[in-house]
Order: C-alpha cells, then sequence, then structure tokens
C-alpha cells in the first residue's frame, strides 16, 4: 500500500467548502486543516504511487478553490532502512 501527503493550498473562503470535498474523496484517509501558507494535508492511500498520483491529479486538483498542490509519497526502501543491516 502507497501512502503519500498531499499539502494543499486553496482559494480565501473556499476551506469549509474544499474541506467537505476532499472527506469524499476515496483514497483520502485523513484531511487535516492547517493555519499558515498551507491550508490542508491531505493523507491519501493506495495500492500504488501512480494510483496516488491519478488521486491528486483527476480529484484533489479539481476541488473547487484549490490554488495549488505538492505530493510527498513515502518511500517504501527507507521505510525499511533499518532492516537491512
Amino acid at each position: 500500500m502507497a501512502r503519500g501527503f498531499v499539502l494543499i493550498s486553496v482559494e480565501p473562503g473556499k476551506e469549509m467548502e474544499a474541506y467537505r470535498q476532499f472527506k469524499k474523496i476515496k483514497g483520502v484517509v485523513e484531511a487535516t486543516p492547517l493555519l499558515g501558507d498551507i491550508d490542508f494535508i491531505l493523507i491519501v492511500e493506495a495500492p500504488a504511487n501512480n494510483d496516488i498520483a491519478g488521486i491528486v491529479i483527476n480529484k484533489i486538483r479539481r476541488v473547487t478553490g484549490v490554488v495549488s498542490t505538492k505530493t510527498l509519497v513515502e518511500d517504501e526502501f527507507l521505510k525499511h532502512f533499518e532492516d537491512l543491516f
């Protein structure tokens, strides 16, 4: 299972509408509002990294009010790094 963290900025005044839409997207397991330059962080889970990209491009970026996204995908290799030694 791949996991990604999506940092999102939205238009002022569109936060509540965007939040409601994020919660409905399949694969979004957590949507957290933030204060500052970034308005939300979403945790997205999918079978593969490409699936996360598809959710971001085809679902999250199409939410009303989304201005920008930055996606960080969990690194499976480093996640198990300690097991290598």
